[in-house]
């Protein structure tokens, strides 16, 4: 049978059958004997019956053939004459004929008895095969309950199978789509090797390029420092007490170039010496700081669920953004100086007019709290980073989701590597930075480039593409945002970030790096030789983010205790 080559629950269940099969016809049989033996009981009653209604009959006659002995014996008696040896004979033969009557009645009686006792043994063998098929019934029940589950189990067992075909069929079916789409995969990549390759070629040509202008550019500032040097000494010569004043500040020669990458305003950035100022951001704990582009405001989140808004030159007050739920990661001012944008834990990230202080739009779509968020550069794009691993590109405007990206790995911070937001770099919990390209949703490339979780990106905003990152493992990092390939590496010996918010910047003309410590110390580094040029320990607790001004004179540190420092 095909049943019987089936599967193990299918044997089981052709065992059962059988079994119950086998069962059936031995009640059969059970019943069959049982009406044949309750047949011959009948009989023998019947027979029983006949014998006693026989003996019965032969004791009458028993009887009467006493009575006729006696009489025949009294007639005898009184008249013994002719007919006494007629009467001789008479009684012989009534005597012989009395004997096998006993003895048939004694016969009768025996056979009667034997006939009670079979009868007694079939009654007994009659109840022990009642019993026997009162049990056999009840077995016979359970086992039809025992069958009919078996074929709801086999029917829901068949109905199953017949899904997880079905599911087959459609994992076929995915499996060849995502075979097929391997193969593009694969060609992509052949083509991407073949294009990374004249890329670097062409970055090759750009960097021979570059180091050419910086080195004519460094003789310019040579012949600069000398002309300088020369008039310093003549100004010495002259006038004792006015030289040294003049060119105190080693940076002054500077004011006299013009080249890119200079601080708005046509100077380079200059390196604090000390703080000038300091603004009560008035909240628990501080997290994120921005400066508007002209340098007269400076935006706040923290710990509470309000932006605070203040005059960057005297501290004051101006708004105070409200409509969080709950407190705020991040905090950015578009380019134009219009817009200010929050990262908030209530899983929105929310914009504000600055002209009016009123909100504009609320980015909802996250699951999780937004970490970061950014614009791009004419504010019509809004990129936000969430807890739930994803990127999301928002419409200004309309305050609909374009695009979601899925980063797979947690993420700190992100920023945009051009204009548009076209390309942006994302920080990584897996010691790792990733570019995507936010149109497509693809990932371009990824870096370990530090030991531990990277905290922040900052990505240059002129000359080559480059990315300066921060990391819990007490190193700030130039990576070039094109191969990834770690071109400086800055640290100081007591410099350690804090694990929550550690956010560091490029200085505005890209020569000079800030951060801040969980020590309150402040750190500036050189980004081309990786030299730290000054520490200043001018905060109580653990600084959470550094910012220059636009015009490179000035560095905003916030530490996370409500202060931000204005340093000069």
């Amino acid at each position: 049978m095909a049943l019987s080559r089936a599967g193990g629950w299918e044997s089981r269940i052709l065992a059962q059958l059988e079994h119950r099969e086998a069962r059936v016809a031995t009640m059969a049989r059970v019943i069959q004997s049982y009406n044949q033996l309750a047949g011959k009981v009948g009989d023998y009653a019947s027979h029983s019956r006949e014998i006693e209604a026989r003996s019965k009959e032969m004791q009458g006659e028993h009887e009467r053939l006493l009575e006729n002995y006696e009489r025949s014996g009294l007639s005898s008696g009184g008249g013994a004459g002719a007919g006494g040896s007629g009467g001789v004979r008479g009684n012989s033969l009534a005597q012989q004929r009395i004997a096998d009557l006993e003895r048939e009645v004694e016969a009768l009686k025996e056979e009667r008895t034997a006939l009670y006792r079979t009868q007694g043994t079939n009654a007994q063998r009659l109840l022990d095969l009642s019993d026997k098929m009162r049990e056999a019934d009840a077995r016979l029940r359970q086992q039809e309950l025992e069958i009919n589950d078996a074929h709801e189990a086999l029917r829901r067992t068949a109905t199953k199978l017949g899904d997880v075909q079905g599911a087959l069929k459609e994992k076929d079916g995915t499996i060849q789509i995502l075979q097929d789409e391997m193969s593009a995969l694969q060609l992509e990549i052949v083509q991407m090797e073949e294009r990374g390759a004249r890329l670097q070629a062409e970055n090759d040509d750009l960097v021979r390029r570059w180091l050419k202008k910086m080195n004519a550019e460094a003789e310019k500032v040579n012949d600069v420092t000398h002309e300088l040097e020369l008039i310093r000494r003549k100004s010495a010569a002259l006038s004792p007490h006015m030289g040294p004043a003049v060119f105190e500040d080693d940076h002054f020669f500077g004011a006299a170039l013009s080249a890119p990458g200079q601080a708005r305003g046509g100077g380079w950035s200059a390196v604090p010496r000390g703080a000038v100022g300091k603004i009560d951001a008035r909240m628990e704990e501080v997290h994120s700081i921005a400066v508007s582009r002209d340098g007269q405001l400076l935006a706040v989140g923290g710990q509470s669920t309000a932006v605070k808004v203040f005059d960057a030159e005297t501290g004051e007050a101006v708004y105070t953004l409200t409509g969080c739920l709950k407190s705020i990661n991040h905090v950015e001012i578009s380019s134009d100086g219009a817009l200010v944008l929050a990262a908030s834990s209530d899983h929105t990230a929310r914009i504000w007019r600055l002209d009016t202080g009123r909100p504009l739009k609320s980015l909802t779509g996250h699951i999780g709290g937004v970490v970061a968020a950014k614009f791009n550069r004419d504010a019509s794009r809004v990129f936000t980073y969430s807890q739930d691993r994803t990127v999301k590109v928002w419409d200004t405007q309309r305050g609909l989701c374009l695009k979601t990206l899925f980063t797979v790995s947690s993420c700190h911070d992100l920023d945009l590597l051009d204009s548009d937001g076209a390309r942006i770099v994302t920080a990584h919990l897996d010691n790792s930075i990733r570019v995507w390209d936010t149109q497509t949703g693809r990932r371009l490339a990824e870096a370990a480039v530090h030991k531990e979780q990277v905290m922040s990106v900052w990505a240059s905003r002129s000359g080559p593409p480059r990315v300066l990152t921060n990391s819990s493992d007490g190193t700030l990092k130039l990576v070039d945002a094109r191969t990834l390939d770690v071109i400086t590496v800055m640290s100081a010996p007591e410099y350690r970030p804090s694990r929550n918010w550690a956010r560091a910047s490029l200085s505005p003309d890209e020569r000079f790096a800030v951060a801040g410590s969980v020590g309150g110390k402040l750190y500036v580094w050189d980004v081309a030789s990786g030299d730290l040029v000054r520490e200043l320990d001018i905060q109580k607790s653990r600084i959470c983010d550094a910012l220059w001004s636009p015009d490179g004179q000035r560095i905003y540190s916030a530490e996370s205790s409500r202060y931000i420092m204005i340093l000069q």
